[in-house]
């Protein structure tokens, strides 16, 4: 062995376990802010709830949201993220700034993919007039957004901006998802995605009430559609993808786009069940994320990982289970290569980053050590990690976050929180007036024939 070079630390890891840095390769750093605050419902009625509480008023809140759960990310070992910002009402430059000096300033490594959407939300669900009944729902969601052209134009100044900045921060473009966004708005996503070599990153088919609008709107299944506007290829990831038409496995494996499981999140909204093994016997490019704070209650891509590995033995012959490896690979290289950092950290392994995880073997966990990679994924939460490293630096160890405050971090995030949740008591009020409605859609979707391969 080399003796060092002068001036670099020695880490002593005898008793130590090293796997490379987790990825997230699905988040919303605003709903760090507002965690807690929505009960435990469908997609459509949590997010008249997420919505109403997220109006994220000022760049300090966009900051202190970002820090939020990067502390957390870095406290159960995740080195990297793929942050799907929303600013609410509105994409705007500086708030967009604010998430990613948030990054910056922490020391972790990001892909921060700014959404972008062109839909009222009582015009992102097939809601007919007999769901609505008499109920007005004009004081809501009846905004006009920002022009297609003009969002585009945002996403793009802030990638000039940031992308590449610090060798740790790079940008994608987030359209919200095909129910939220009008074709143009797409279009233009994907050609902002190839002209800069960006990721790109949105939801995709999570509830029955999302694969019912597709064929309401498009005539035919949505990944067909959007196959047919010409925005999938091997750039695009889709978060969740559970509710798809048969062959669409096989669209999205020959076009080598990307899939990001959820499976706590898609669990708790009791969205479904994504086909994860059909995803990977297909060769589908794989990663996992924990989704927004609201839907999960956790930024921990550990409880993600034991989630991947456990859910799918409900279904299936046990030869398509998931394996710890398997869950291993995928919070690791997998989840780097649809979050578009594939070839700079995930690994182990010479010319890549050093973002690196170092965990106790002195911990509950890992006593006896018998198959370190299963205890790893199914009995760690993130208790034993003891050092963290991004990109060659320390930024995690002795049970604290090197780069800032803490404690101050989390009092400004109470402050902020409570605040929020007072000033949006009437915009909460108003979402409710469309709780009846998708209620009546859900029972309505329940009868009519699926045919689909969730």
């Amino acid at each position: 062995m080399l003796p060092p070079t002068s001036g670099v630390e020695v880490i002593q890891a005898n008793g130590l376990l090293a796997v490379p840095g987790f990825v997230n390769a699905h988040s919303h750093s605003p709903d760090n802010l507002i965690r807690g605050s929505a009960p435990n419902l469908p997609l459509e009625l949590w997010s008249l709830h997420s919505a109403a509480g997220r109006n994220d008023r000022t760049e300090r809140e966009a900051y202190i949201a970002a820090m939020l759960g990067a502390i957390e990310m870095l406290r159960c070992g995740t080195t990297g993220v793929l942050d799907h910002v929303r600013i609410s009402p509105d994409i705007e430059g500086a708030r967009l700034d604010a998430v990613a000096s948030a990054y910056r300033d922490i020391g972790m490594r990001a892909v921060v993919a700014p959404i972008v959407a062109d839909r009222a939300i009582a015009d992102t669900m097939p809601l007919t007039a007999e769901d609505l009944g008499d109920i007005d729902i004009a004081a809501y969601g009846r905004r006009a957004p920002l022009p297609a052209a003009e969002q585009i134009a945002i996403a793009k100044g802030f990638a000039a901006a940031w992308d590449g900045r610090d060798g740790r921060i790079t940008t994608g473009i987030g359209p919200s998802a095909p129910q939220r966004c009008t074709d143009e708005l797409l279009e233009l996503a994907a050609d902002l995605s190839a002209r800069r070599a960006l990721t790109l990153h949105m939801h995709l088919l999570e509830t029955r009430a999302q694969r019912a609008l597709g064929f309401e709107r498009y005539g035919k299944g949505t990944i067909a559609h959007l196959i047919e506007l010409g925005v999938v290829g091997p750039r695009t990831t889709f978060a969740h993808a559970i509710w798809i038409e048969p062959g669409d496995i096989e669209r999205l494996a020959r076009a080598g786009a990307g899939v990001v499981h959820n499976p706590v999140s898609n669990a708790r909204l009791g969205s479904g069940v994504c086909p994860l093994p059909r995803y990977l016997s297909a060769g589908v490019r794989i990663g996992l994320g924990t989704d927004s704070a609201c839907c999960n209650d956790s930024n921990n891509l550990l409880e993600t990982a034991k989630w991947a590995t456990l859910l799918h033995n409900l279904e299936g012959e046990d030869a398509d289970w998931i394996s710890p490896g398997t869950a291993l690979e995928l919070i690791t290289g997998g989840s780097a290569d649809v979050t578009g950092l594939g070839t700079v950290t995930g690994r182990l392994a010479p010319g890549f980053r050093a973002d690196i995880t170092l965990f106790r073997l002195a911990s509950p966990a890992f006593v006896p050590l018998i198959d370190p990679v299963r205890q790893l994924i199914q009995a760690e939460n993130g208790a034993a990690v003891e050092r963290v490293i991004v990109d060659g630096r320390t930024v995690y160890a002795d049970g604290r976050i090197t780069t800032v405050d803490e404690a101050a971090i989390w009092a400004e995030a109470a402050e902020l929180a409570e605040r929020r949740l007072h000033d949006n008591a009437e915009t909460y009020r108003q979402a409710a007036a469309l709780e009846v409605p998708i209620r009546r859609m859900y029972r309505r979707l329940a009868t009519e024939h699926e045919g689909c391969v969730h």
